[in-house]
């Protein structure tokens, strides 16, 4: 056999076609699939930490209306409890909180206290660069101080 006969032979067999076009296309399909669910996740997790920070306001409005003092601390410690637990599940080691009550408040007769949580996402793709890796979500709490009650006259 000469070498063109067995070339010819070898350019009409097709048995191996598709497999050689899955080997070069599968590692552009999988790092595609791997991505969207890379995007799914972040986006679960930036409406987990949204409303994290909308539980932590709501847990300071209650206690203020209450009548309990709440420092950054509680806060701090409310949030990542809500945060750690179901159904946020967030990880511990890729949160930071941080509660500081402002210096001015914007509203008059107010009490502002800025929340500010950053998430540290988990990366599946680490060839690949992506600029998202970092979360941060900032919402201020404003509650009304309550003047403290007039003391009775003296007999």
């Amino acid at each position: 056999m000469s070498r063109f006969t067995i070339l010819r032979r070898l350019g009409r067999d097709t048995k191996a076609a598709m497999l050689v076009e899955f080997a070069l296309l599968a590692p552009l399909l999988f790092t595609m699939m791997i991505g969207v669910f890379h995007v799914g996740q972040r986006m679960q997790n930036f409406n987990a930490v949204k409303s994290v920070a909308s539980d932590a306001g709501r847990y300071v409005m209650v206690e203020y209306q209450k009548g309990n003092e709440v420092t950054n601390a509680d806060i701090k410690s409310v949030v990542r409890g809500k945060a750690l637990g179901a159904p946020y599940l967030l990880h511990t080691d890729q949160l930071v909180v941080n509660a500081e009550t402002a210096a001015i408040s914007r509203i008059a007769g107010a009490k502002e206290i800025d929340l500010t949580i950053e998430y540290t996402l988990q990366d599946w793709l680490p060839f690949v660069d992506l600029p998202f890796s970092k979360m941060v979500y900032s919402r201020p709490i404003f509650v009304v101080v309550a003047p403290a009650p007039p003391t009775p006259p003296a007999p």
